[in-house]
C-alpha cells in the first residue's frame, strides 16, 4: 500500500513500511551514518512508518534526518545534522581511492574457490553457520576494537595508514562472527569513514554499534554458506591484506580469501 509523508520540504512520496525482520540484511546493507542510524532505529523497534531502506536511500541526507529525528528520539538515539552537502556514494572499487598497498600478486592464478600464488593457496571465504563459529564469538564481551582515528583527515599518509589498519581489523572480525561472505569493499569502507568523521561522530564506535548489532542479528538469522558459481574476478580486483588475507571487489561483491598454510 502506498502511504504520502508530508514535510516541511514538501510531499515524500514512501512505500509501505518493512519491519526490521522483513528486512534482514539492514547492517550489511548500510553504506552511510544515515543509513546505520535507519537499522539501529528499526532494532530498537521504532521503525515502523520508516519507509524500506531502499526507498530511504532515494532521499537526501537532510530528508532521510527528518525521517530519522522522531523514531530516533524516542529510541534515544542521537542524530547528527547533516552537512552542507552529501558524498557520492562509489558505485565500484574503481570509482574510489584505492587500497595503497603494493598488492604483490603478481604471477597468481585464480581457479573459482582458490587464489593461488607461488605454491601458497588462499581459500574463498563464505558465511558460517553459527554452529562452526568459536565459542564466545557472539557474545557481548567481543568487541570488533577498530582503533580511534587520532591524525588529522587532510594528512594523506595517516589516513591512509589508519584505514588500512582499521579495514584489515574490520575483515578479521566479521570473518570471526562468520559474516566474511558479507563485507564492505574497501571503497564502501571509506566512504564510510568520510560520511561520519564529517558529521562529528566517532567513526570506531559507529563499527562497534554496528558489531554489537550484527552479532545479535547472527544468532537469529540463518546464513548461507554456499560459494558462488562464478565469481567474475581478475588479479586487477584484488589487493593484499597483511600475510593472511587478499580482497577482491569487481564492482559488485567483495570477497576474501584466506591464506590456508
Amino acid at each position: 500500500m502506498w502511504k504520502w509523508l508530508r514535510l516541511t520540504t514538501g510531499y515524500l512520496l514512501l512505500l509501505s513500511p518493512v519491519s526490521a525482520v522483513a528486512d534482514r540484511s539492514c547492517w550489511l546493507l548500510a553504506e552511510t551514518y544515515y543509513e546505520q542510524l535507519y537499522c539501529e532505529v528499526q532494532a530498537a523497534g521504532q521503525g515502523a512508518d520508516l519507509p524500506s531502506l531502499l526507498d530511504f536511500r532515494r532521499n537526501n541526507d537532510k530528508i532521510q534526518a527528518l525521517l530519522l529525528r522522531r523514531p530516533a528520539a524516542r529510541a534515544g538515539i542521537d542524530v547528527a545534522v547533516p552537512a552542507d552537502t552529501r558524498l557520492p556514494v562509489p558505485a565500484s572499487v574503481a570509482a574510489a581511492e584505492p587500497l595503497e598497498t603494493d598488492n604483490g600478486l603478481d604471477g597468481c592464478q585464480l581457479d573459482h574457490q582458490w587464489l593461488i600464488c607461488e605454491g601458497v593457496r588462499y581459500v574463498l571465504v563464505s558465511n558460517l553457520a553459527n554452529s562452526r563459529l568459536a565459542g564466545g564469538v557472539l557474545k557481548p564481551s567481543n568487541k570488533m576494537r577498530i582503533p580511534a582515528f587520532r591524525g588529522a583527515r587532510d594528512d594523506r599518509a595517516t589516513r591512509a595508514d589508519y584505514l588500512a589498519t582499521a579495514y584489515r581489523q574490520y575483515l578479521e572480525k566479521m570473518m570471526e562472527i562468520g559474516l566474511g561472505g558479507s563485507t564492505f569493499s574497501y571503497a564502501k569502507f571509506v566512504y564510510l569513514f568520510d560520511d561520519v568523521m564529517a558529521r562529528g561522530v566517532d567513526f570506531a564506535q559507529r563499527f562497534e554499534t554496528m558489531f554489537g548489532f550484527l552479532k545479535k542479528d547472527k544468532q537469529r538469522l540463518a546464513v548461507n554458506e554456499s560459494q558462488p558459481d562464478s565469481l567474475a574476478l581478475q588479479l586487477e580486483h584484488c589487493d593484499q591484506v597483511g600475510r593472511q588475507l587478499v580482497v577482491c571487489n569487481n564492482g559488485r561483491k567483495n570477497y576474501l580469501f584466506r591464506r590456508q598454510d
